[in-house]
């Protein structure tokens, strides 16, 4: 019989992908060979990831970038059903100044204006602040720039695009890394008021204020679907955290509905929500004096925004206040603790937050 050890490590990558997670993970640990063999084949927990935690990790993924491969993408999922049972260090910043989540030291550029959101990829960060949206490429010298601004609602970062909307317009932006020129391509006029727009599995997903779901697909045809919600509470929805069509939290003071690709509940006497995130296999709710029951704020503190960011050694769940950002570290796997350094494309962020900084700035001015 055949000795597994000699097996050609391309043989041995398919009989593990025909593993489970916890196979896998056991596997990792037989030997420095097998450790080598899995550790550098990361598609192997890419493809379970998308497997056991189809959406979850993708949202994972998608806000911790290089920081985290997909094997500790997979093995931090796998423990959140956990989550209550481990101990929480607790960090308070203020909510003014501008964070590095990898290294929770402060960025030192002051981003003018009450900043309601920010995203960032390799080679772009794009702003939105109350008046307008933001973009900016990363940029080579002062002459060869890479940036647009544009009035807008909300937006979202896809990849190598970002769709924003304005009023009941929607328009997309390529902003690929080869791409030197900025420009919105209108994408359609919503009929209703819009709540929130995602876009996955190649189709944007636009959520209106009339309990309707509008999908654009890829070669621009539409359909539009209802909310599976009684008439006469659709009305009640104030907020709407979503995936996709299949997927999604619509909720207000006391009403809430989650649907998911498989289950679906409604509640209409639901204590008071302050915040919610939507993490597809767990939601994390916010409601005065403390949420869910992962931790409590101290007195008179209550969260209004919910955030949570992968780690190596396990998740960073934030809660904002109006006046402070309360950092929760849980350390699922404390001896994966890692030094904290910022990975090398930070340096290329911090240059176009001071080129946004002064491009505000002189917006500012102008108003």
């Amino acid at each position: 019989m055949l000795d597994i050890e000699c097996l050609p490590i391309e043989t041995f990558v398919v009989i593990l992908k025909q593993t489970d997670g916890i196979t896998l993970g056991k596997c990792r640990r037989v030997c420095k060979k097998w450790k080598d063999c899995i550790d550098g084949a990361d598609w192997l927990w890419h493809e379970l990831c998308k497997k056991d935690f189809k959406h979850s990790s993708k949202i994972a993924k998608e806000k911790c970038g290089i920081v985290c491969d997909w094997y500790h993408i997979y093995k931090n999922l796998k423990m959140w059903s956990d989550v209550t049972s481990f101990d929480i260090n607790h960090i308070t910043i203020k909510t003014k100044d501008m964070y590095d989540m990898c290294t929770l030291k402060r960025i030192p550029v002051s981003i003018p204006g009450n900043c309601l959101k920010i995203a960032n990829n390799d080679y772009a960060t794009i702003i939105l602040l109350k008046y307008g949206l933001f973009i900016q490429k990363s940029i080579d010298n002062i002459t060869n720039t890479s940036e647009a601004f544009y009035k807008a609602d909300n937006f979202i970062l896809s990849g190598d695009t970002v769709y924003f909307f304005d009023n009941r317009d929607v328009f997309k932006c390529d902003i690929a890394k080869d791409n030197h020129n900025i420009s919105a391509e209108f994408v359609i006029r919503s009929d209703y008021d819009i709540k929130d727009i995602q876009y996955d599995n190649n189709v944007l997903h636009i959520f209106t204020d009339c309990g309707k779901i509008v999908n654009v697909f890829k070669d621009n045809s539409v359909e539009v679907k209802p909310i599976n919600c009684p008439p006469e509470w659709v009305k009640q929805i104030q907020n709407v955290q979503a995936i996709n069509d299949n997927n999604f939290v619509c909720f207000s003071r006391n009403f809430f509905k989650i649907e998911t690709d498989d289950y679906q509940h409604f509640y209409l006497d639901f204590p008071p929500i302050t915040a919610l995130f939507f993490y597809s296999d767990v939601v994390l709710i916010g409601n005065k004096a403390y949420f869910e029951n992962i931790a409590v704020l101290p007195k008179g503190k209550f969260a209004v925004r919910l955030d949570v960011c992968e780690r190596k050694c396990g998740p960073v769940i934030v809660a904002a206040t109006f006046f402070e950002i309360f950092l929760m570290e849980i350390d699922f796997f404390p001896n994966d603790k890692e030094y904290r350094e910022s990975p090398p494309n930070k340096t290329f962020m911090y240059k176009r937050l001071l080129r946004l900084r002064d491009r505000i700035d002189s917006h500012v001015g102008k108003l």
